[in-house]
Protein backbone atom coordinates (compact mmCIF):
# COMPACT_ATOMS: atom_id res chain seq x y z
CA UNK A 1 0.00 0.00 0.00
CA UNK A 2 3.22 2.31 0.67
CA UNK A 3 4.67 1.61 -2.30
CA UNK A 4 1.00 2.46 -4.68
CA UNK A 5 0.93 5.86 -2.07
CA UNK A 6 4.71 6.96 -3.19
CA UNK A 7 3.84 5.84 -7.12
CA UNK A 8 0.60 7.88 -7.19
CA UNK A 9 2.21 11.02 -5.38
CA UNK A 10 4.90 11.12 -7.75
CA UNK A 11 2.43 10.92 -10.77
CA UNK A 12 0.55 13.66 -9.78
CA UNK A 13 3.47 15.60 -9.13
CA UNK A 14 4.67 15.09 -12.82
CA UNK A 15 1.20 15.53 -14.77
CA UNK A 16 0.98 19.01 -14.13
CA UNK A 17 4.22 19.58 -15.59
CA UNK A 18 3.34 17.87 -18.94
CA UNK A 19 0.69 19.93 -18.95
CA UNK A 20 2.21 22.98 -18.95
CA UNK A 21 4.66 21.65 -21.42
CA UNK A 22 2.04 20.83 -23.76
CA UNK A 23 -0.21 23.84 -23.88
CA UNK A 24 3.07 25.84 -24.95
CA UNK A 25 3.57 27.17 -21.69
CA UNK A 26 7.38 29.37 -21.77
CA UNK A 27 8.62 30.86 -18.52
CA UNK A 28 9.44 34.26 -18.70
CA UNK A 29 12.48 34.10 -16.97
CA UNK A 30 15.37 30.97 -16.25
CA UNK A 31 15.58 30.01 -12.75
CA UNK A 32 18.71 31.74 -12.28
CA UNK A 33 17.46 35.47 -13.21
CA UNK A 34 16.23 36.58 -16.86
CA UNK A 35 17.54 34.98 -19.74
CA UNK A 36 20.56 36.19 -21.86
CA UNK A 37 18.53 36.95 -24.96
CA UNK A 38 15.92 38.88 -22.32
CA UNK A 39 18.36 40.63 -20.38
CA UNK A 40 19.90 41.90 -23.92
CA UNK A 41 16.80 43.08 -25.28
CA UNK A 42 16.13 45.07 -21.48
CA UNK A 43 19.28 46.80 -21.16
CA UNK A 44 18.33 48.68 -24.74
CA UNK A 45 16.03 50.70 -22.71
CA UNK A 46 16.78 53.96 -21.50
CA UNK A 47 14.53 55.32 -18.76
CA UNK A 48 13.65 59.22 -18.84
CA UNK A 49 13.85 61.44 -15.93
CA UNK A 50 10.96 60.71 -13.47
CA UNK A 51 10.12 64.25 -11.43
CA UNK A 52 10.55 64.53 -7.64
CA UNK A 53 11.87 61.75 -4.81
CA UNK A 54 9.56 58.82 -5.48
CA UNK A 55 10.54 59.60 -9.35
CA UNK A 56 13.93 58.79 -8.83
CA UNK A 57 13.62 55.89 -6.81
CA UNK A 58 11.11 54.34 -9.55
CA UNK A 59 13.87 55.30 -12.29
CA UNK A 60 17.19 54.16 -10.07
CA UNK A 61 14.95 50.58 -9.56
CA UNK A 62 14.21 50.18 -13.51
CA UNK A 63 17.77 50.89 -14.29
CA UNK A 64 18.72 48.68 -12.04
CA UNK A 65 16.87 46.23 -12.91
CA UNK A 66 17.24 46.49 -17.02
CA UNK A 67 20.77 46.57 -16.47
CA UNK A 68 20.82 49.92 -18.52
CA UNK A 69 24.38 50.34 -20.30
CA UNK A 70 23.59 49.14 -23.91
CA UNK A 71 23.19 51.47 -26.89
CA UNK A 72 19.19 52.67 -26.44
CA UNK A 73 17.16 51.65 -28.78
CA UNK A 74 14.03 52.27 -26.35
CA UNK A 75 13.04 55.28 -24.06
CA UNK A 76 10.68 54.91 -21.44
CA UNK A 77 8.57 57.72 -20.20
CA UNK A 78 7.11 57.78 -16.68
CA UNK A 79 4.68 59.91 -15.65
CA UNK A 80 3.67 59.71 -11.64
CA UNK A 81 0.59 60.69 -10.06
CA UNK A 82 -0.12 60.33 -5.77
CA UNK A 83 -3.65 60.78 -4.46
CA UNK A 84 -4.11 60.21 -0.51
CA UNK A 85 -7.82 59.63 0.85
CA UNK A 86 -8.85 60.13 4.66
CA UNK A 87 -10.93 57.38 5.99
CA UNK A 88 -12.17 56.08 9.43
CA UNK A 89 -14.11 59.14 10.59
CA UNK A 90 -13.72 58.92 14.68
CA UNK A 91 -16.28 61.01 16.81
CA UNK A 92 -14.20 63.46 16.98
CA UNK A 93 -13.78 64.05 13.52
CA UNK A 94 -10.12 63.14 13.41
CA UNK A 95 -9.62 60.37 10.67
CA UNK A 96 -7.65 56.91 11.25
CA UNK A 97 -6.70 55.41 8.69
CA UNK A 98 -5.19 57.39 5.14
CA UNK A 99 -4.84 55.05 1.56
CA UNK A 100 -2.44 56.06 -0.64
CA UNK A 101 -2.93 55.39 -4.55
CA UNK A 102 0.17 55.77 -7.12
CA UNK A 103 -0.53 55.76 -10.71
CA UNK A 104 2.45 55.33 -13.41
CA UNK A 105 1.59 56.40 -16.99
CA UNK A 106 4.24 54.69 -18.89
CA UNK A 107 5.51 54.87 -22.79
CA UNK A 108 7.98 52.88 -24.74
CA UNK A 109 9.03 54.90 -27.49
CA UNK A 110 11.77 53.41 -30.14
CA UNK A 111 14.27 55.95 -30.59
CA UNK A 112 14.70 54.81 -34.57
CA UNK A 113 11.71 57.06 -35.44
CA UNK A 114 9.66 58.23 -32.36
CA UNK A 115 7.24 55.90 -32.55
CA UNK A 116 5.39 54.61 -29.83
CA UNK A 117 5.40 50.68 -29.19
CA UNK A 118 3.04 50.86 -26.27
CA UNK A 119 1.26 52.96 -23.34
CA UNK A 120 -0.15 51.50 -20.48
CA UNK A 121 -1.27 52.62 -16.83
CA UNK A 122 -0.51 50.76 -13.72
CA UNK A 123 -1.76 51.69 -10.25
CA UNK A 124 -0.59 50.39 -6.63
CA UNK A 125 -2.54 51.28 -3.12
CA UNK A 126 -2.13 50.89 0.10
CA UNK A 127 -3.36 51.65 3.43
CA UNK A 128 -2.41 52.36 6.79
CA UNK A 129 -3.15 53.88 10.25
CA UNK A 130 -3.00 57.67 11.37
CA UNK A 131 -1.58 57.79 14.94
CA UNK A 132 -0.97 61.24 17.44
CA UNK A 133 2.63 61.73 16.27
CA UNK A 134 3.00 63.94 13.16
CA UNK A 135 6.18 62.63 12.70
CA UNK A 136 5.23 58.33 12.88
CA UNK A 137 2.37 59.76 10.12
CA UNK A 138 4.47 61.20 7.60
CA UNK A 139 7.36 58.63 8.23
CA UNK A 140 4.21 56.08 7.30
CA UNK A 141 3.25 58.30 4.78
CA UNK A 142 6.67 58.45 3.01
CA UNK A 143 7.53 54.69 3.34
CA UNK A 144 4.05 53.32 1.85
CA UNK A 145 5.09 55.58 -1.22
CA UNK A 146 8.49 54.04 -1.14
CA UNK A 147 6.90 50.44 -1.61
CA UNK A 148 4.48 51.44 -4.08
CA UNK A 149 6.96 52.80 -6.09
CA UNK A 150 9.42 50.18 -5.93
CA UNK A 151 5.76 47.67 -6.64
CA UNK A 152 5.18 49.67 -9.80
CA UNK A 153 8.98 49.64 -10.98
CA UNK A 154 8.90 45.59 -10.58
CA UNK A 155 5.57 45.76 -12.43
CA UNK A 156 6.76 47.90 -14.96
CA UNK A 157 9.70 45.51 -15.53
CA UNK A 158 8.03 42.23 -16.18
CA UNK A 159 5.17 44.55 -18.26
CA UNK A 160 8.74 45.30 -20.61
CA UNK A 161 10.14 41.87 -20.28
CA UNK A 162 6.49 40.51 -21.67
CA UNK A 163 6.21 42.72 -24.35
CA UNK A 164 9.41 41.84 -25.46
CA UNK A 165 8.53 38.24 -25.41
CA UNK A 166 5.30 39.00 -27.40
CA UNK A 167 7.21 41.09 -29.77
CA UNK A 168 9.94 38.12 -30.62
CA UNK A 169 7.61 35.33 -31.09
CA UNK A 170 5.26 37.78 -33.41
CA UNK A 171 8.87 38.69 -35.67
CA UNK A 172 9.31 34.59 -35.33
CA UNK A 173 6.08 34.12 -36.88
CA UNK A 174 6.22 36.65 -39.34
CA UNK A 175 6.53 35.63 -42.97
CA UNK A 176 10.05 37.04 -44.24
CA UNK A 177 10.32 39.40 -46.01
CA UNK A 178 12.50 38.58 -48.88
CA UNK A 179 10.57 35.28 -48.64
CA UNK A 180 8.87 33.72 -51.79
CA UNK A 181 5.53 32.93 -52.05
CA UNK A 182 4.92 29.55 -53.64
CA UNK A 183 3.01 29.54 -56.97
CA UNK A 184 1.00 26.80 -58.16
CA UNK A 185 3.61 26.42 -61.18
CA UNK A 186 5.97 25.93 -58.10
CA UNK A 187 4.10 22.90 -56.34
CA UNK A 188 3.55 21.15 -59.86
CA UNK A 189 7.09 21.53 -60.94
CA UNK A 190 9.42 21.08 -58.05
CA UNK A 191 13.48 21.39 -58.43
Amino acid sequence: MGKLMGISTRLLRIIPVLLLAACGFQPLYEADGSSAEMQTMLSGVEVGPIPDRLGQIMRNRLVSRLNAGARPEYRLDVVLDQNSETFGVRPDTATTQEQLTINAFVRLVSLDGDDMLFEEDFRARTSFDLVLSDFATVSQREDAAQRLALDLAERIHRRLALYFAQSKNSQAKAPQPNAKEPTAGDLENPQ
